[in-house]
Formats: C-alpha cells, sequence, structure tokens
C-alpha cells in the first residue's frame, strides 16, 4: 500500500510540474531560511552553558545612583577590594576569582632576531581560580601552579604560533609591562559560545608590583571598577539570599571607607549610592547591557525577533501549499470522482494527498539543506560566528522530521476539502475547492507579515541614515585615533611641533577616552554656593584632555576660554564644563559658571569655560554632564585632525613622525567615522536582514496569490466568457479579477500597519535621539504591495482576459 501510495503521489508531482515547483521551492526557501535561523538561535541560546557548574556561576555587576535613585551607571565589573572581601565575608561562596581585562603591548625580543611586537586587546589578569570556574583546557601546564607565581602567563595556541610558531613554549618570554613575564603553559581557545576570549592569562599576583598597580591600590581603590568578579556558590545556596545581604555589606566596608576619606560625611550610607547584583553567567550574552562588557553581548530580543520571523516565513509558505492545493483541487475532481466510484474510501483519499504533501515537503528538505550548506558561509560571515554544519547533526535530523510535520499539516485541510467530493456532484460537473474564506484569510496574513517586515525595514534605514548624517558637535570626519603611550611624555612638544610642521596635519590632541566610546569614570564634584562648597547630587563624568584636545575636533567654547598654555595653573586647577553640566548645575546661561570655584575629584580649582555640548556616546544615550582636565599622565588616546585635501600626505606624515619618537611601537590607527558607524552596527545588521527577510516573504507570498489567481480563473472561465460575449473589454475584465485581490491587499494593511507602528515605536524609544514616525512610510508600503500583488496575478489575469470565449464556451 505505502508503495503505491508512493507512486501515485509522485506521478502526481511530475504530472503538475508548475504547482509542484512552486510549492517544492517556496517551502524550500522558507525552510532554508529556518534552518539557518535554528543554528542561530541554538548558538545564541548556549553561551556559557558548557561551563563547569553553569547552574551555580555568577558575576558580580555594580550599580550606580543619583540623588533621584535612578542607575546613571550600569557596571559588569567592580572595585578590586569587593572580591576580597566577599571571598572573606561570605561563607556561601565556594570560591571566586578576579580578573582584570587588559589592551596593551607585547613583545617577542630574541637575541639575533628583529622584535615581534603587537597591540593585543585581549589580556586578562586573572587569579588561579578561573580554572574552577571557566572550562579552560590546558595543552602544555600545570593548573594548580601555572597562574601561582607573579610574572607568569598562560597563553592559547594561536598566541604561541603568532610570536613562536610553535606551541612549545613553556618557560619562554614575552615582554608586558615593560619587563619579561614567563610562559607557564598553553591553552585551548576558549569556545566561540564564551562571553570572553582572552589569548592571554597572566598571573592576578603580578599587579603586586607598585609599577604596575600595587597591593595597597588594590586592597583600597573602591574607584576602579574595572575587575571582573565571578563566584561559584556552593550546592544549595540561594543567590536571592545572598544578594539581600549586599546592602549591609556595602555600608560595613566602601561606606566606613568614604567617611574614614570625608569625617564630614558621617552620615554616607554607601547602599544608597551603588549596589552589587549576582547576575547568572548564562545570562551575560543574551540578557546583559551594561556599560563596560568585555565583547559586545548579543539581544535576547533579537533572537526572539528571528524565531518569530522564522515562524512567520514557515506560515507564509505552509499558506502557499495549502493555496495552490486547493486551487489545483478542481483538476483533480475527476479523478477523485473516479477513485471513489471505484471503491476507495475517504481516509484511502486523505492519505494519498498527505504522503503527496510529504513528499513535496521531503524535496523541499532536501534543498534546503543542500541551500543552507553554501548559505552557512553566509551566515557566519554575517553575524561573525563559527557555526559547523557537522557540529549541527542532531539540529538536521530535527529538522527533516519538522519538515514532514509541517508537509502533513499544510496538506491536512487540502486532503481534506478534495477527499470530501461527491461522486455525483464531480462527474456532472466541477466542485468548488474548499471555503473561498479560508483562501483569502491566509493571502490577507501572508501580505500583513510582509507589510509589518518592509514598514520596519524602511523606518530602520531612516533612522540609520538619520544618525550618520546628524551633526554630532564635533568633527569626526578626517580624525585618526592612535594608542597614546606615557613614554611620549617628556618629548610630546617636540613630536607635536613635527607633526603639525606638515600642512596636511591640522592638529592633534590627547584625552583618556575619545568620542563614540563609553563615559564610564567620574568622581565626587563640589561646587561654591554661598560661603561654602556644596554636593552637586549629580555624576559628572570626566575626560582628561591636552590644550589641544577641543581645537583638534572643532568643539566650540560658548563661554570663558579653552586651556591655555601661558596660565600654569590650568595644568592643574582649571576645568572646563559643558552645556549639559551648567544646566544640571542649576545654571541657565553658562557665563555665569565661568570662575565659580570647583572641586572635582578632591581637587580644588575654578571652571575657567564652558563647550557646547556634543554628543561624546552613541545617540542611544543623551547628552551627559561632562567635566574636562588636564592632568598627566593619564592620556591613553592621540587624535590627530587630517587635512582632507592632503589625507595621504598627512597620514604618511604621521606614520613617518610615529617611527621617528616611537620606533618600538606598532604603527596602529583607526578612523573615527569608522568607530561612529561601529556604534550602530546591530541596527546596519537589523536593516540588512529585514531587507532580505521582507524580500523572501513578500516573494513567497506572491507564490500564494498565484494561487489564489490561478483557482479563481479557473472557477470563473466560463463567467469571463460569457462577459466577453456580451460586450466586456479586456480592462473590464483585468479590474473585475483584480479588485478582490487589492481589496485583500488593503485588508492587510489595515492589519499591520497598528502592529509596525507598535513595535517600530518601541524599537525607536531605544535611541535618546530618533526620528518620527513617517505616515508617508506606511502609505509607500502599502502601495507598493498593492502594486506587487497586482503585477504578481497580472499574467493569470490577462491570459483569462484575452481567451477566446469560443474556447471557454464549446461544451455548454
Amino acid at each position: 500500500m505505502f508503495f503505491n501510495y508512493l507512486t501515485v503521489a509522485l506521478r502526481s508531482i511530475f504530472r503538475n510540474k508548475l504547482t509542484s515547483f512552486i510549492n517544492i521551492a517556496g517551502l524550500a526557501l522558507a525552510l532554508t531560511c529556518a534552518m539557518l535561523i535554528t543554528f542561530y538561535v541554538v548558538d545564541e541560546l548556549s553561551y556559557d552553558r558548557h561551563h563547569p557548574h553553569a547552574d551555580r556561576l555568577y558575576r558580580v555587576t555594580r550599580y550606580f545612583y543619583d540623588q533621584d535613585g535612578n542607575a546613571s551607571l550600569r557596571l559588569a565589573n567592580v572595585a578590586p577590594p569587593i572580591g576580597m572581601l566577599l571571598r572573606n565575608d561570605f561563607p556561601e561562596i565556594e570560591t571566586l576569582f578576579r580578573m582584570l581585562p587588559l589592551n596593551t603591548t607585547v613583545t617577542l625580543r630574541e637575541e639575533g632576531h628583529e622584535d615581534k611586537s603587537f597591540r593585543e586587546p585581549n589580556i586578562l589578569v586573572s587569579e588561579p581560580e578561573i580554572f574552577d570556574i571557566f572550562q579552560v583546557n590546558l595543552k602544555e601546564g600545570n593548573k594548580a601552579t601555572a597562574l601561582e607565581k607573579p610574572g607568569t602567563m598562560v597563553l592559547s595556541e594561536a598566541m604561541a604560533e603568532k610570536y613562536f610558531g610553535t606551541t612549545q613554549v613553556q618557560g619562554k618570554t614575552l615582554e608586558i609591562f615593560g619587563f619579561p613575564v614567563q610562559i607557564t603553559g598553553v591553552f585551548e581557545s576558549f569556545k566561540p559560545q564564551t562571553h570572553v576570549h582572552p589569548d592571554f592569562l597572566i598571573s592576578f599576583s603580578t599587579l603586586n608590583d607598585s609599577t604596575i598597580y600595587g597591593r595597597r591600590r588594590l586592597e583600597t581603590n573602591w574607584g576602579n571598577n574595572s575587575f571582573g568578579t565571578y563566584i561559584l556558590l556552593k550546592e544549595g545556596e540561594d543567590a536571592n539570599a545572598l544578594e539581600a545581604k549586599f546592602p549591609d555589606f556595602l555600608d560595613r566596608h566602601f561606606g566606613a571607607f568614604v567617611r574614614g576619606l570625608n569625617p564630614d560625611n558621617s552620615d554616607f550610607k554607601a547602599s544608597k549610592s551603588t549596589s552589587l547584583q549576582l547576575q547568572k553567567i548564562p545570562d551575560i550574552h543574551l540578557r546583559s547591557h551594561l556599560d563596560d562588557e568585555l565583547e559586545p553581548p548579543g539581544n535576547i530580543n533579537n533572537v526572539y525577533l528571528m524565531s518569530m520571523i522564522g515562524l512567520f516565513i514557515m506560515l507564509i509558505a505552509s499558506f502557499n501549499f495549502i493555496n495552490l492545493s486547493t486551487a489545483q483541487a478542481t483538476r483533480r475532481a475527476k479523478e477523485v470522482g473516479i477513485r471513489k466510484v471505484a471503491g476507495a474510501f475517504r481516509l484511502q483519499l486523505i492519505r494519498q494527498y498527505l504522503s503527496e504533501s510529504v513528499m513535496i515537503a521531503l524535496f523541499a528538505c532536501a534543498m534546503a539543506i543542500a541551500a543552507g550548506f553554501f548559505a552557512l558561509d553566509w551566515l557566519n560571515a554575517f553575524t561573525g560566528k563559527s557555526i559547523a554544519i557537522t557540529e549541527q547533526l542532531s539540529l538536521l535530523f530535527f529538522f527533516v522530521a519538522g519538515a514532514i510535520v509541517v508537509g502533513a499539516l499544510a496538506g491536512l485541510y487540502p486532503a481534506v476539502v478534495i477527499s470530501s467530493f461527491k461522486p455525483a456532484v464531480i462527474l456532472k460537473g466541477t466542485p468548488r475547492g474548499g471555503k473561498a474564506s479560508l483562501r483569502k484569510a491566509l493571502v490577507v496574513v501572508q501580505f500583513s507579515i510582509s507589510i509589518v517586515l518592509i514598514i520596519a525595514t524602511a523606518i530602520i534605514f531612516s533612522q540609520l541614515q538619520y544618525l550618520n548624517n546628524k551633526q554630532l558637535g564635533y568633527a569626526k570626519d578626517q580624525v585618526i585615533t592612535l594608542p597614546y603611550y606615557q613614554q611620549l611624555n617628556d618629548n610630546y612638544e617636540a613630536f607635536y611641533n613635527e607633526l603639525v610642521r606638515h600642512n596636511a596635519i591640522t592638529n592633534a590632541g590627547r584625552s583618556s577616552r575619545i568620542p563614540t566610546g563609553r563615559l564610564l569614570d567620574s568622581m565626587g564634584a563640589q561646587i561654591r554656593k554661598g560661603d561654602s562648597l556644596q554636593s552637586v547630587g549629580v555624576r559628572l563624568s570626566y575626560i582628561q584632555v591636552d590644550h589641544d584636545f577641543f581645537d583638534t575636533y572643532a568643539i566650540p567654547m560658548v563661554a570663558g576660554r579653552n586651556f591655555s598654555k601661558d596660565v600654569r595653573t590650568d595644568d592643574s586647577l582649571g576645568y572646563v564644563l559643558n552645556e549639559a553640566a551648567a544646566h544640571a548645575l542649576g545654571y541657565e546661561a553658562a557665563d555665569d559658571l565661568v570662575g565659580q570655584e570647583f572641586l572635582y575629584g578632591g581637587v580644588k580649582g575654578s571652571i575657567v569655560g564652558v563647550v557646547k555640548d556634543f554628543h561624546f556616546e552613541s545617540l542611544h544615550q543623551t547628552i551627559s554632564p561632562m567635566v574636562f582636565f588636564v592632568r598627566q599622565p593619564a592620556y591613553n588616546n592621540l587624535s590627530v585632525q587630517v587635512s582632507g585635501t592632503n589625507f595621504q600626505e598627512g597620514l604618511n606624515q604621521l606614520e613617518n613622525v610615529w617611527r621617528e619618537f616611537l620606533p618600538g611601537r606598532l604603527f596602529e590607527f583607526t578612523f573615527l567615522s569608522e568607530r561612529y558607524r561601529n556604534l550602530y552596527e546591530s541596527e546596519t545588521k537589523q536593516s540588512q536582514l529585514f531587507t532580505g527577510f521582507a524580500l523572501l516573504a513578500i516573494f513567497i507570498a506572491c507564490l500564494g496569490l498565484f494561487g489564489l489567481a490561478t483557482f479563481n480563473t479557473l472557477q470563473r472561465i466560463k463567467e469571463i466568457g460569457i462577459r466577453k460575449v456580451l460586450g466586456a473589454s479586456v480592462p473590464n475584465i483585468l479590474a473585475l479579477l483584480s479588485r478582490e485581490i487589492v481589496l485583500l491587499v488593503v485588508l492587510a494593511n489595515v492589519l499591520a500597519w497598528p502592529v509596525a507602528w507598535y513595535f517600530m515605536d518601541t524599537w525607536l524609544d531605544s535611541f535618546a535621539y530618533r526620528i518620527g514616525m513617517n505616515f508617508g512610510l506606511y502609505l509607500l508600503a502599502g502601495l507598493g504591495a498593492v502594486a506587487v500583488a497586482l503585477f504578481t496575478v497580472s499574467a493569470q489575469t490577462i491570459k483569462a482576459a484575452m481567451t477566446n470565449p469560443a474556447d471557454t464556451l464549446r461544451y455548454e
């Protein structure tokens, strides 16, 4: 019996080649899309779940609050004393480790060979307990001793090959921090599905050296929140119960520390200004959006969105299958009648037609797997992942089973409809193939989904255009940024003069951070009010700059003056604020702020100027109140403004001067405009994804329209012939056949617009600066959908309208 079903199914598929091709192609496209989305979603959901005891692993995070109790800063890392004190105070913690991420230069010095020097962004200075908490596989070395002594480290296989050309490197040294660090082991690279990917692990005890960090600072520095702190709870311990003890912990330690520095602040309560949280390690990648993540995290909303898109596209393809199958039913009516007269039961007919739909689904599945094999390279390149299809075999088996289920469900309704035909009615004439209302509803749903995707694509693209064209308040084009090395401090003036001597270099400035970065640094501030200095009550982020920073970025002053090399106190006691800071301090007129006595970070000075507001961070954030001051040595970045007309000459001049003054340092630079574009890389990829999926959804939906047009034409072919005999023109008939399609697409717009408005307005709210909702985009998307629908059905309607009535009425 099975082979009979199979034989008949294959004959039917090859007999109706066009319909079968459309069904298979539509399902194959949808299944390919679903397969790639499944690979992506499963990969995203698997982050950090491979670590031993992943269900008991947590990261300690820290929030800071303003005077109104709002979180002004959310940090993934905490101050170094916190980890040490947590370890001492809470027996619930089985083990804990701290790590400090670094971005610095690593040098290989070998006698008789030229030095190899590279700036490495993925260095972790870590306590040895990292081996107990993370899954770190050592290829060489002993976990018990590898990070025990100061000045030792383990490195990844990739770094061993990069510097030495072999992984047999135990006992060799690399220069970091200006002195040799001995290699005690080699580890396998961390899995891609991990929120951190170090290339070097340096022993934490190395930081005890006062020239690097110092033991005292590790024990007392509550302001440097740069240390990742991870804990493993003992079995049976409740993370929420431990977290509830943190406010008292902060009051006991941090509060006492602050009161010790400021005896006048005896009523300071630490838990009102800052808090600690425990964050599950597997939640970091998708559910953490803190201000200083080690690597750009994912987003659980993107996972939900991709899953919904995959589901929608599968629904659209299934709807097409139903539409085309019911349209095809009229052509198979006599076959059904003869089978029933010959004694076929309804259940047998249902099995027959279900076997055909499953067969089509399996053909589509085979095509999807083949297409997915080639498309996986695109997915990896687009997402930055390294998914291998050989590692997804279990998913492929699940995928094949899912395709069978989809084929059966999609073919169930047509099978029931076809098998319900009555032989007496069939052999007299052609029956109607199922309820028209269902087919119309399916088309409306298809186009509603497609229109939502089109609108989302248009709004995302418009917002990106707005972000890229918005005036930021500083010159981002023609600016080159480089790391600044403290060895330049003693001869920086000579370096600067040599740079600007060439007319292709406009200016150069130093700073602790540069625009497009995050404003993570702040200290306590006080301003003169009446007879005393009073706390300002708001968070003021600071940037350490030199005298040429504002000129390099063309940031104008609105009151007072810039820092001056002729005023010696500017280097230690002068402050410049931005307009947002002036407003936050209660000054409506920036001029009134100039000359005011101001204390910041314990240093009392005066405000010499106010700069115009500019967007230091991305446009997701509002402009923060900022303080600028000149103090050395604290610069991390060098910004160089190059003339637009002589850009290549300026770049060559910069490289020559760099090599002259910093012969041992790599000449590594980035364009600030490129850094700015990278701020919106996620949104750019979303736009590209929506564009691709919208086109795919429209294409598959059009296949459904083709099926509906085919069915309508077959149902009304004699009516069309009679109308033509009675004098109807071709345009009249085209309007008659197209009216229903237009009404369906208009109804799809009515349903799609509110949905698109809600979701896209919510998405735009994630930006502090955004476009308004443009009704023209909605109207354009609706008209475009109507035009595409009319174009799709035009082939069938024109063919029907041009048919000779004699051919359609000859049997009447």
